[in-house]
């Protein structure tokens, strides 16, 4: 009874943090009207690493910090997540609509179990590469389909490429998360992650747009965007995300992500009057029909390996 408990409480936080990510596209969109890529998110960070770790270090103490040994497995998650994948994502973003972000960033559960089949030796199935080829028909429909009658594209090839790095970032991202010890809580595990991409993102933005961020006076709407990031998408998110693998593990939690295009879309939708031609929902529909394809019987092997461990902290 308490571990069915402990799995839907998991499965309810890691729905939360797709719904913050899923808000996430559009709103990022709208403050990349006024700040540059690393700018944006080196502001989400600082804001996010304060809150963290102003609460990590009242909550645990001494055990908000990581021991020596395990701080190069936070370095690596720090490296892939925050960085690369901010960086890459983000970039992508200002050269790919909102929804077609999502819908790329959708397939990082159908790349997972073909990673950690390759570094954790984890089991690819037949609908694993089922999964696979269709989530890839659904994006050639896309590039090569998608507004064609249309004065404006959603999308670049550039952009694509980019968003695609920030899902091999995120599934990396995954796979290491599941090392670290389980003395750690999710919150500290977030705490570090995102202080130690704060400091890979300074000497970037110090170079690249310092000079720019000083010219820019910021309006209502992109702070009101910048705090939403900072606070549900950079920190609550990640939380849930984290507690998520930990407990469910890598494959399970990322088969979650198909739910981040269905947000995304209502929310471009409803809000931001976003475009919707005839081949992007159809495209939309195979990358996901996809998806759910690869996640097929996943399930109860995820289950067993999750049993092994000690139950993660919140």
């Amino acid at each position: 009874m308490k571990e069915n408990e402990n799995n839907a409480k998991a499965v309810t936080l890691v729905v939360l943090a797709m719904v913050f990510y899923g808000i996430s596209f559009p709103v990022t969109k709208v403050a990349l009207k006024e700040y540059n890529p690393v700018t944006l998110i080196t502001l989400r960070l600082v804001v996010s690493s304060f809150i963290l770790m102003t609460c990590n270090v009242l909550l645990y103490g001494k055990r908000s910090i990581p021991l020596k040994k395990d701080i190069p497995l936070f370095l690596s998650i720090a490296l892939f997540q925050p960085f690369l994948y901010f960086l890459l994502e983000t970039y992508g973003l200002r050269s790919v609509s909102a929804a077609v972000s999502s819908l790329i960033i959708a397939t990082i559960p159908v790349f997972t179990p073909v990673i950690s089949r390759v570094f954790i030796r984890e089991k690819l199935t037949l609908f694993n590469f089922a999964g696979l080829v269709l989530s890839f028909a659904g994006v050639f429909l896309l590039v090569v389909f998608s507004d064609s009658n249309t004065a404006e594209k959603s999308f670049t090839v550039q952009g694509l490429l980019l968003l695609f790095g920030s899902v091999f970032a995120a599934v990396f991202y995954t796979i290491i998360v599941k090392k670290i010890p389980y003395k750690y809580s999710a919150l500290t595990i977030t705490a570090v992650q995102n202080t130690f991409g704060l400091f890979f993102f300074i000497p970037v933005f110090l170079c690249l747009e310092a000079k720019d961020f000083l010219t820019v006076v910021p309006s209502t709407k992109t702070i009101i965007s910048i705090v939403f990031l900072s606070v549900f998408a950079s920190s609550l998110a990640f939380i849930f995300l984290n507690y998520g693998i930990q407990k469910l593990g890598p494959a399970r939690t990322n088969g979650f992500i198909n739910l981040v295009p269905v947000v995304t879309a209502f929310v471009s939708f409803v809000f931001f009057k976003e475009y919707f031609s005839i081949f992007k929902i159809a495209g939309m529909a195979v990358i996901l029909a996809g998806v759910l394809l690869a996640q097929i019987r996943r399930e109860n092997t995820d289950k067993i390996s999750s049993s092994k461990h000690t139950e993660p902290m919140l």
